[in-house]
């Protein structure tokens, strides 16, 4: 429809058109209510008229009014006029970017200045989970103070239907992309600007956002666009396969510049930057940094055993195919890249729980890893060299495995242990018997295992052979220092690579390097984890999914300015500031396959049928959910920069943010939902907190306990008690359970006193009894006792379970799986006495764990629907291990060449 000047759309005077904006036409208004100038944007009548589509529509539309930032036109509100539904928008004077283009080419300083401010409105959209998709020239207005505003921020996929039968496309993949255009043999939108995943109709992530930013900042540099043709068809074609003209480009342009944009225009997503907040710091670099080591990606070679070990025997150590080969597979002399694929046996799949539950040996001849076939969880040793993986008998229950230097031991954790067994199987010996919550160990060649012995700890060391444990590093509690973790020792320096980790928050977290004849400490990296050191003189690091690389030598004392080397290979994360992959120290590589998208994740309603509805809510790395007492809201936990809590309406479907200064985890709400509990990350500390739900008020210290850590895991239903965990430092006793009076003076006292791991304590609704996690067994079970005790323990689950959770008239009990893809149900019997019918399946589908937060999913006030995490795009069992053969024998390879 046509809008003539003087015309009205509800209280909006329209002053004049300003254009069709893509999505619609857009028009300059007067706003009689407020008094001031606005930009409409009418709802194209296709999805006016199709009400799934604009119930879509509008939720997307109230997401994206969340962004508050002053280089992002703002989003007013959704309304209807004359039965026109129409978006107000900020209006933006001046021109757009596309108009100052037709100019010509920008200055260097000029073509900078925008793009700084463009970095920054993706960087703001981006850490709120909003993805632009549809980023080019007619999208940017530059405002005649100089000031950028980025326009129509995530409306393509307001736009989009998911209507049954296909008739659009998913939320995330490309806006420029309809089913009905393509059947018309078009595509809409503009098509120079598409990254190539855009282009070959796949999904999309904030990447794709990265590399518009690199077209048009490569645009406003030249005065030509990057891709080009002369029809759409070309031009998309060379979107895919063409380079741009890097000889185009300033002669005088700043080095970091030059790198950045070649990092923008990574056709692998895998490659590409994967964070605009790094542009902007690249942007603003006056000098020359360190180049980076180029390296050409190679092919992967998939090979299913046992015909991989075959294969690479002979391709890679010279002998005849099918022969058994015992000696270690060493470099190749050429220097190439190999890749494998392991696949695990079937039924059987990696323990992501585990904490680093993969090691090889020093000289890459062996993996350990960490399986669960049958319900148990034990180590498997896998030679390179040979066909078929064997099970370590006593390592039930195992996790963070490593290798001795010799490479005939392995050192684990288990039990609250330190162990280790000979790669023969043989020789099982308990090391140490204090490690209840441990963060990684190494095998050091001074004859030492170093290790944390708890996630609140430093770096302790004790006797391979046995023997007393000695503290290594000292937490500078200071300076926020919560725990060390992730040791690695390097013998010929004396010296340890180790985690700082000042709260659970991507950016709470740093790489260090420490001697341990002076003690003297240096800072290498921060934001990065899972440190690994290669002979060949590269430091190896994790961020998120990323593997990255710096060329590194412990006499290196400052790594500031140094570009880090992205790396092709993208291992998973689970939590806690470890990454799943492992390094011999002559450069053979194993990592567990992630990807960005495992960060993706949304909240839905699932009931007891399977049937699902996704809330409105931005995709975020969303880690925990507890529905408040009234069921009328729920606060979700999100990782990003720090941890946040937010809280979200179910009825006006508002998100708004609860605690977002300081990590804060594991939320419970008070009886009356007034207040919620939480574990505060604060100044060193991990302690309880609460606050009013509303927002208001101070957070007030429930608990102050330094160098403990404590989540809350239930209230009573009388309102009187908080239930929480606690893991403590060596020494501290066996309680892990406790009851922390709300009212009057707040002293714990302990209700789950037993040798092993007790968590997640639910107190029923009649206040009889108390659910909890417990290893007991050697296996974490459901277990119940008499609440507040004591009395005897009753097992509920059979073959593992965790996180218990009552329905809310007390007649079940639900649990998961220790595989979490199962959500099970266990019927209570009434009596005096307490006792179950058999678990059963409820439902089945990939869920997130909570992994130590303990809330990954919550039940309804009538037990028939279940609020839960699920990842965008669904990754199924970890069962498969990628391999590179011979990769620091290349990084060095091509470093020598420059």
């Amino acid at each position: 429809m046509t809008l003539a000047s003087g015309s009205r759309l509800g209280p909006y005077e329209i002053v004049a058109p300003l254009g069709a904006g893509g999505m619609g036409e857009v028009y300059r208004a007067t706003d009689a209510r407020l008094r001031r100038q606005v930009a409409l944007k009418v709802i194209p009548s296709a999805l006016a008229r199709d009400a799934d589509r604009l119930a879509r529509f509008r939720r997307e539309a109230q997401v994206l009014a969340s962004l508050n930032h002053p280089n992002i036109a703002a989003i007013y509100g959704l309304e209807e006029g004359d039965g026109v539904p129409f978006l107000v928008l900020e209006l933006v004077e001046g021109e757009d970017l596309a108009q100052r283009l037709a100019r010509g080419p920008m200055a260097i300083e000029e073509a900078l200045a925008i793009s700084r401010q463009i970095a920054e409105a993706l960087e703001e959209a981006h850490e709120k989970g909003i993805v632009h998709r549809d980023l080019k020239p007619a999208n940017v207005k530059l405002t005649p103070d100089g000031k950028v505003k980025v326009l129509d921020f995530g409306l393509a996929k307001a736009y989009e239907s998911d209507a049954a039968g296909g008739a659009g496309i998913d939320g995330t993949r490309s806006p420029t992309m309809t089913h009905a255009a393509t059947v018309a043999g078009m595509i809409l939108g503009t098509a120079a600007y598409m990254s190539p995943e855009q282009a070959r109709g796949r999904t999309v992530d904030r990447r794709a956002d990265i590399w518009a930013f690199g077209v048009l900042l490569y645009e406003m540099l030249t005065g030509r666009r990057a891709f080009e043709g002369e029809d759409i068809s070309i031009t998309l074609a060379n979107v895919l396969k063409e380079d741009v003209d890097w000889q185009a480009l300033p002669p005088d342009l700043p080095p970091s510049v030059r790198r950045l944009l070649r990092r923008c225009l990574e056709k692998d997503p895998r490659r590409r930057l994967s964070a605009i907040g790094d542009a902007r710091l690249d942007l603003d670099e006056k000098e020359p940094a360190a180049a980076p080591v180029a390296v050409p990606s190679s092919p992967r070679r998939s090979i299913g055993l046992p015909l991989a070990a075959t294969i690479a025997a002979a391709a890679i150590l010279g002998t005849v195919i099918g022969m058994r080969v015992f000696s270690p597979p060493s470099a190749p002399a050429h220097g190439g890249v190999i890749h494998l694929t392991i696949a695990l046996p079937p039924g059987e799949q990696l323990v992501g729980t585990a904490l680093m539950p993969l090691a090889l040996s020093p000289d890459g001849s062996a993996l350990a890893y960490v399986s669960r076939g049958d319900g148990a969880q034990r180590i498997c040793l896998r030679r390179l060299s040979e066909r078929e993986p064997a099970e370590l008998a006593g390592t039930e229950g195992a996790f963070s495995p490593f290798f001795s230097p010799d490479g005939q031991w392995i050192g684990f954790f288990a039990d609250g242990k330190v162990k280790k067994i000979s790669v023969s199987g043989a020789g099982l010996q308990v090391i140490f018997d204090d490690t209840p919550d441990p963060r990684g160990g190494d095998w050091g060649a001074d004859g030492n295992i170093y290790f944390a012995p708890v996630s609140t700890s430093g770096i302790w060391k004790v006797p391979a052979t046995g023997g007393a444990a000695a503290e290594v590093t000292r937490k500078d509690t200071a300076q926020g220092e919560i725990s060390h973790r992730w040791p690695r020792f390097l013998p010929e320096h004396q010296a340890l690579l180790y985690n700082i980790w000042t709260g659970p928050g991507l950016d709470e977290r740093a790489i260090v390097f420490q001697s341990l004849a002076t003690g003297e400490r240096r800072t290498l990296l921060r934001g990065a984890n899972t440190p690994r050191y290669l002979d060949s003189g590269f430091l190896m690091y994790a961020r998120m999914d990323d593997l990255l690389a710096v060329p590194w030598g412990p006499e290196t004392k400052d790594l500031a300015g140094v570009v880090p080397l992205t790396l092709p290979e993208h291992p998973r994360e689970v939590g806690e500031s470890a990454a799943m992959y492992a390094v011999s120290r002559n450069g053979t590589l194993v990592y567990v396959p992630g990807g960005a998208r495992w960060y993706a994740q949304r909240v839905l309603w699932v009931d007891r049928s399977g049937r699902t509805e996704v809330l409105p809510l931005p995709e975020r790395d969303y880690e925990s959910v507890a529905i408040s007492p009234d069921g009328s809201r729920a606060v979700l936990q999100t990782t990003e920069g720090t941890v946040h809590l937010w809280i979200y309406d179910f009825s006006r479907r508002t998100l708004l943010p609860f605690l977002t200064a300081g990590s804060s985890q594991a939320p419970v709400w008070t009886l009356d939902g007034q207040r919620i509990i939480y574990r505060a990350t604060r100044k060193g500390r991990r302690n309880l907190c609460w606050k009013a739900a509303d927002g208001t008020g101070e957070e007030e210290w429930l608990t102050e306990k330094e160098g403990i850590l404590q989540t809350p895991t239930s209230v009573t239903s009388d309102g009187r008690w908080a239930i929480f965990s606690e893991m403590g430092l060596r020494g501290s006793t066996s309680t892990t359970l406790w009851a922390l009076p709300l009212t009057g003076e707040r002293t714990p006292r302990p209700v789950v006193q037993a040798p092993g791991r007790v968590a997640d304590g639910q107190v029923s609704p009649d206040g009889k009894w108390l659910a909890f996690n417990w290893n007991g067994s050697g296996r974490l079970e459901v277990y119940v006792q008499p609440f507040p005790g004591p009395g005897p323990r009753v097992q509920v689950s059979n073959g593992g379970g965790s996180e218990p959770r009552w329905s809310r008239d007390g007649r079940e009990i639900f649990y998961l799986n220790l595989s979490y893809d199962k959500l099970m149900a266990a019927a209570v019997r009434p009596g005096a006495a307490f006792s179950t019918g058999e678990p059963r399946v409820l439902m089945e589908g990939r869920y997130r764990p909570s992994g130590n937060v303990n809330t990954a999913y919550d039940v309804s006030a009538d037990g028939r629907r279940f609020l839960r995490i699920q990842q965008v795009e669904p990754q199924g069992p970890m069962n498969q291990l990628d391999v590179v053969l011979n990769w620091a024998e290349e990084l060095k390879r091509i470093a020598a060449n420059r």
